[in-house]
């Protein structure tokens, strides 16, 4: 029977199942196709490759200078040759000159962090991999080419540390960067503090050509560049290369440090780790906050405008008022000096269920902040207020809000029930800096917009830990949440006062 079955296949052809299947016609994703187009990055980290920053293993672990041929690295017993170490596999042994082998291994983003030469206190990786977890990130690839990419703004870059995890976070949307530029990229948003400076005898500070349009970049933005010894031919296009691919992106972090000389040092951060493969997911702009929002609304105001007059220029006049700048941002975190100042700024470009999320050093700045937005009538949501530090593995809750102060008249009233609960001595604790439990549990409600309780009603502010009494840690992280589009707010006020 077999051999009939062969037989009839020689004469007739194999069968229709047989036939070689034909792919289904199926829309490549953006990120697979930029990276048939731009060169990538080496990211086979089995190797130790010149630039790397390794870590020296020992009872001290010693993190390298980048690695470069005729370097070497001073260690405890000895020294380490940079040409005996490139090349090696990671966690090779490398002899020192005096004879003692160490092995050496790329850091991990912790170690990074931690091992770093630093300029400012950096919020370290458990507490940055909280925040990013607090936030919520989900990206992915999307087949959709005119889909508005996820943007995240972070004011105050520091150390360049929640930068970081905030890239790394974000990685899933975009492909792997291609070499970036060896000229910085931070853009100073104060053109004025960049052409006042004076060269270096190694650098020189240049200004760059402005980029295109779909990098969302404001045209009154300077860069700040430093010119090398490498080819001019090649730096150029290394540039064109970085600027094409970065108009590609569907997930963008814009970081803004008030310090031109900080947000210089967490772009050489962000570079330092695994040869920059975070790097493409970072724009960073040095100068105050309230300019960066104000230099992207004038730049996306001009990129509609001239969009609408290309599709509309028989209708377009002079006249006509500003296009409206629709919201942006998915998430927004605050982390200087009087945050609460930039929140009214910064809330007006959050997107509808956007997050806000404020670091602090200390829970009475958390008030701060609810204040603002009470006064302000923001339409912010408080989330959560989570304290932050060693010993407290996933934060811990606190009540943070503002409640109304009962008298005892009132309290006389309320009942034998209710006044038996609450000790006379109550409101005196309180005046000393402690909440008594005489505070009205339903008076949390008054700090929203709509609230009908009287504005010169006795407020307090409600400061206490959700779960333990004591204090510990450095920091207070606040979450809010956008929950009204200011345009539906302001139509129906509209429509009330008609």
């Amino acid at each position: 029977m077999a051999r009939l079955l062969q037989a009839l296949r020689r004469i007739l052809g194999p069968t229709p199942s047989a036939a070689p299947k034909t792919a289904s016609p199926s829309p490549s994703l953006p990120s697979q196709s930029i990276a048939r187009r731009f060169p990538s990055i080496d990211t086979n980290f089995t190797y130790l490759r010149e630039g790397d920053r390794a870590v020296v293993d020992g009872k001290t672990p010693l993190l390298t200078k980048p690695l470069r041929k005729g370097g070497r690295t001073d260690v405890r017993r000895g020294k380490l040759e940079h040409d005996d170490i490139i090349g090696r596999r990671v966690r090779d042994l490398i002899p020192s000159h005096k004879g003692p082998e160490y092995r050496l291994y790329l850091p991990t983003l912790e170690e990074y962090v931690a091992l770093t030469p630093r300029l400012v206190t950096p919020i370290y990786s458990a507490d940055a991999n909280l925040i990013v977890s607090l936030l919520d990130i989900h990206v992915a690839p999307s087949s959709d080419p005119e889909q508005a990419p996820l943007e995240i703004l972070e004011s105050g870059t520091g150390h360049g540390s929640l930068t970081l995890h905030l890239a790394r976070a974000i990685q899933g949307a975009n492909s792997i960067p291609p070499p970036f530029p060896t000229t910085s990229q931070v853009k100073d948003l104060v053109p004025s503090r960049t052409s006042s400076k004076t060269p270096s005898s190694d650098s020189t500070t240049t200004e760059a050509s402005p980029e295109p349009a779909t990098s969302s970049t404001s045209a009154s933005v300077t860069t700040t560049t430093t010119t090398s010894e490498a080819n001019p031919t090649d730096t150029l296009a290394t540039q064109t290369t970085w600027d094409n691919w970065r108009s590609q992106r569907k997930a963008v972090i814009h970081t803004v440090d008030i310090t031109h000389k900080t947000a210089r040092h967490a772009e050489i951060l962000v570079r330092g780790f695994r040869r920059g493969i975070y790097a493409g997911n970072v724009d960073f702009y040095s100068g105050p906050v309230e300019t960066w929002v104000a230099a992207q609304k004038q730049e996306r105001s001009r990129s509609s405008a001239s969009t609408a007059e290309a599709d509309n220029q028989t209708t377009t006049t002079a006249s006509e008022p500003e296009v409206e700048v629709d919201p942006f941002l998915s998430y927004a975190i605050l982390d200087m000096p009087s945050s609460h100042l930039r929140i009214p700024h910064v809330t007006s470009i959050l997107k509808r269920d956007g997050l806000l999320a404020v670091f602090t050093p200390s829970v009475t700045q958390i008030g701060d902040c609810m204040e603002l937005i009470r006064r302000e009538r923001l339409p912010l949501i408080q989330e959560k207020v989570v304290e932050l530090g060693n010993g407290i593995s996933s934060g811990r809750l606190w009540d943070v809000r503002h409640a109304t102060r009962k008298t005892k008249e009132t309290l006389s009233d309320a009942g034998a029930g209710a006044s038996s609960s609450v000790p006379e001595e109550g409101v005196e604790a309180e005046q000393e800096g402690a909440v008594g439990e005489e505070v009205a549990e339903g008076a949390a409600a008054s700090t929203s917009a709509g609230s009908s309780v009287d504005e010169g009603a006795d407020r307090v502010l409600v400061c206490r830990p959700k779960v333990g009494t004591r204090i510990v840690g450095g920091g207070f992280i606040g979450i809010w949440r956008r929950i009204e589009d200011l345009k539906v707010k302001e139509k129906v006020t509209t429509s009330t006062d008609a």
